[in-house]
C-alpha cells in the first residue's frame, strides 16, 4: 500500500521561513500585506509535501495541515527570535516608528507615535515582557489561521495531479465485470 508522505520536513522548512522573516525587523513588515511571508511559508511547506508525494496528489486538506503546522512551527522560532528581539533591541522599533512619523503629514499622528514611544520606554522589563508574549500568542492564533490558508493556497497553486492516481485495490482500469459475464447487456 502507498503511504502519503511525512508532513515533518515540510512544515519545518516552511515555518522556519515565515517564522525568521516574520521576526528579522523591517523584513517582518511584509506581514503587514496579508501576512505576506505566513502565506508564502506555508505555501512553500505545500510545495514541497506536493515534492515529496511522487504516486499520490496533496488534497486541500493536506495542505491545510502542513499549513497549520508550519504556522505552529513559525511562531515557536517567532517566540525565541522575534519576541527577544523586540525585548532587547527595542530601539530598532523605536527608530523606524520616529521616521515614520517625521514623514507623517498628520500632526496627531505623530503625536499618538510620540505617546506611544514614551509610554513603551517607561514600563519595567515585567511589563514589557507580559505584553511581548500577550502579543505573540495573539499573533500565533493569526498566524496559524493564515498558514492554514496557505497551505490551502500552495495546493490549489502547485498541485496539478487530480484524483487518486492509483486505483482501489483489487480493480483494474477499465472496470471490468467477473470473469466469463460477457458484455453488460443492452436495453
Amino acid at each position: 500500500m502507498v503511504e502519503k508522505p511525512s508532513k515533518l520536513q515540510p512544515a519545518i522548512i516552511g515555518g522556519l521561513i515565515l517564522g525568521l522573516l516574520s521576526s528579522i525587523p523591517f523584513v517582518n513588515l511584509g506581514n503587514f500585506c496579508c501576512c505576506l511571508w505566513v502565506l508564502l511559508g506555508s505555501a512553500l511547506a505545500s510545495r514541497q509535501l506536493i515534492s515529496n508525494s511522487p504516486v499520490l496528489p496533496v488534497t486541500t486538506g493536506d495542505g491545510a495541515g502542513v499549513g497549520a503546522f508550519a504556522g505552529a512551527i513559525g511562531a515557536l522560532v517567532n517566540l525565541f527570535v522575534g519576541v527577544p528581539i523586540n525585548l532587547f533591541a527595542p530601539e530598532i522599533t523605536y527608530g523606524f516608528l520616529e521616521r515614520l512619523a517625521e514623514n507623517a503629514n498628520n500632526p496627531e499622528f505623530k503625536e499618538q507615535i510620540r505617546l506611544m514611544i514614551e509610554a513603551s520606554q517607561n514600563q519595567s522589563f515585567g511589563e514589557q515582557l507580559m505584553g511581548a508574549l500577550l502579543g505573540w500568542l495573539i499573533g500565533t492564533v493569526v498566524t496559524i489561521g493564515f498558514a492554514t490558508l496557505g497551505g490551502i493556497l500552495g495546493v490549489s497553486l502547485f498541485e496539478k495531479r487530480k484524483g487518486p492516481s492509483v486505483p482501489p485495490p483489487g480493480q483494474g482500469y477499465p472496470p471490468q465485470g467477473s470473469p466469463g459475464s460477457g458484455p453488460p447487456p443492452s436495453y
